[in-house]
């Protein structure tokens, strides 16, 4: 019901405006669109002076049903250049003396984009879409920010009623959820130098809405054409203002449009300074059709595959819908990954809800993640030979090591994961680092890997509770049990996993002496029950 809600009313225009219904004309929704629905075509050329001024003298009292205490709103959609650019900017500048806000929507190529900027008396007030059916991708941002804009006014000291109110500074933050964001930007040679900054301030736009910080939110910009450049890391700067400077100096590159040799390198370099356990996030604009789409769709799949989240947005006439869609994440019931819009100037409908898909994102990332409480950060190295217990099983071993990325913790410790392994051609042993998707297994006797076990003491961390787990499918020589007994005395506490049937309490480790953890799996099914196990060991037990 629309009494103390939001009213509607439409003015339609060509040569000549017309009133089609005024604000309190329908008060309930479903009258209200059988009345938009009727509303008849015009012909003719385009009077936005007119119509503006009809507004003014029909609408906003209170006999067309205006209120004193609600927000007043004009949105013109328009999609030419009309009569006289000085009648249109006086008429609207008169609405906005008025107190009235103006929202310019242009649609086409033949709108003027300088007249809607005078429409409106701010840029970021003005929207562009390529068609008219493309208006539907833009209704949600509208409702954000005519919300938004009634928002402000009826809750803000009347002192600041009348200041500019940028769209990205009245968004919600993130709420300290934090995220890896990089964004990667086309700048090919049909982007003009103008709107390469325009797509730097989008970005800045972007980026102040989140809550920046090591522990919260990190940034990086990488650039691409026929060349890829990583302008900065997610970790280069931990400051705000410092990204927001960064973002101003990013260099203006000339080629071609190479977007899949681009998300190359983002998954070899981009995130390779990446946290585990918070969500990370690829926010690619282009305005052309890549070079190779075949291995533009390639490489996307394989960022998505290690669990990036891709944004792509199209900008321009040139850009190739489908590929767009096959590159960006898939879209869920609540959130969509990718916006088309007309032009460099159109990004700005665009930046409020970028900004909240992408803390969204953050949200459910950190929401799925289980909490990890410790006092001390962990080294946990993980002991196996993978030649003996298979290709098979190393893969679901993986699997415990990587469930570590789904951990969150409350203070500054956390888990970095550690293997040893070996193989006939590589070397498979991998310092501390936190767990990531790239971890290879290799071969090589049990004993062995045990002695070099021991080493990995010298590259843990000083400060961290070193932890050692040996999967064991074997029965145990005399020389792994004194190895092990060794190993004991350089780690804080030690897990003895026994893999398979075969063995028994009776059978396993002979050593009285060795106080060391000793768990049974009898199939390599039951890894989910062993990783919530020694999550639950090394979150809530660790000394």
């Amino acid at each position: 019901h629309l009494q103390n809600q939001s009213r509607v009313g439409v003015i339609s225009f060509s040569d000549e405006p017309r009133l089609e219904f005024t604000l309190n004309q329908y008060t309930e929704r479903s009258e209200l669109i059988a009345a938009i629905r009727r509303i008849n075509y015009l012909s003719g050329g385009t009077n936005t002076a007119a119509a503006i001024q009809l507004a003014l003298e029909t609408m906003f009292n209170e006999e067309s049903g205006a209120r004193e205490e609600a927000k007043d709103i004009i949105i013109v959609i328009t999609d030419g250049e009309s009569f006289s650019e000085s009648a249109t900017k006086a008429s609207a500048q008169k609405a906005r003396e008025l107190g009235i806000f103006v929202l310019a929507i242009g649609v086409g190529v033949n709108v003027n984009v300088r007249e809607l900027n005078l429409i409106t008396g701010n840029p970021e007030h003005v929207y562009q879409v390529l068609k008219f059916e493309d208006l539907r991708d833009i209704t949600e941002t509208l409702i954000n920010k005519t919300c938004t804009e009634t928002f402000i006014t009826t809750s803000l000291p009347a002192v600041q009623k009348d200041l500019p109110h940028n769209e990205s500074s009245t968004f919600e933050s993130c709420d300290e959820k934090p995220a890896d964001v990089l964004f990667l930007l086309d700048s090919s040679s049909s982007i003009h130098r103008n709107d390469f900054k325009k797509q730097l301030n989008f970005v800045k736009t972007i980026v102040s809405a989140f809550d920046i910080g090591p522990e919260k939110t990190t940034v990086g910009v990488s650039t691409f054409s026929d060349d890829f450049r990583l302008v900065f890391n997610l970790n280069d700067f931990t400051t705000k203002e410092d990204i927001l400077g960064a973002v101003d100096n990013v260099p203006y590159l000339r080629g071609g449009t190479d977007t899949g040799f681009a998300l190359k390198n983002i998954r070899e370099y981009g995130f390779r300074l990446a946290r585990s356990n918070v969500a990370h996030i690829l926010i690619v604009v282009t305005d052309g059709l890549s070079r190779d789409p075949s291995d533009t769709l390639l490489q996307a799949s394989l960022l998505k595959e290690i669990g990036i989240n891709i944004f792509a947005i199209g900008v321009g006439p040139f850009i190739d819908k489908k590929e767009l869609i096959s590159m960006a994440s898939s879209p869920t019931e609540d959130l969509n990954f990718v916006f088309d819009v007309s032009t460099y100037d159109a990004l700005k409908s665009v930046e409020n809800l970028l900004a909240k898909r992408t803390c969204q994102i953050a949200a459910k990332q950190m929401d799925s993640y289980a909490l990890c409480i410790m006092e001390k950060p962990v080294d946990i190295l993980f002991v196996f030979d993978s030649a003996a217990i298979g290709y098979q099983d190393t893969k679901l071993i993986l699997n415990i090591i990587k469930s570590f990325q789904k951990l969150r913790f409350e203070n500054a410790a956390d888990i970095h994961v550690g293997v040893v392994s070996y193989s006939c051609t590589s070397n498979g042993d991998f310092p501390f680092q936190p767990p990531n998707d790239n971890l290879l297994i290799s071969f090589d006797k049990f004993a062995s890997l045990l002695k070099r076990a021991k080493t990995f003491k010298n590259s843990a961390r000083s400060n961290a509770v070193r932890v050692m787990v040996l999967l064991i499918d074997r029965n145990l020589t005399n020389e792994d049990e004194l190895e092990i007994l060794e190993i004991k005395t350089v780690v804080d506490r030690l897990y003895m996993i026994y893999l398979g049937e075969n063995h028994t309490k009776e059978n396993t480790l002979t050593i009285s002496s060795l106080n060391a953890q000793s768990v049974f799996v009898k199939s390599m099914n039951e890894t989910e029950d062993l990783s919530n196990y020694l999550q639950n060991e090394l979150c809530f037990d660790i000394d």
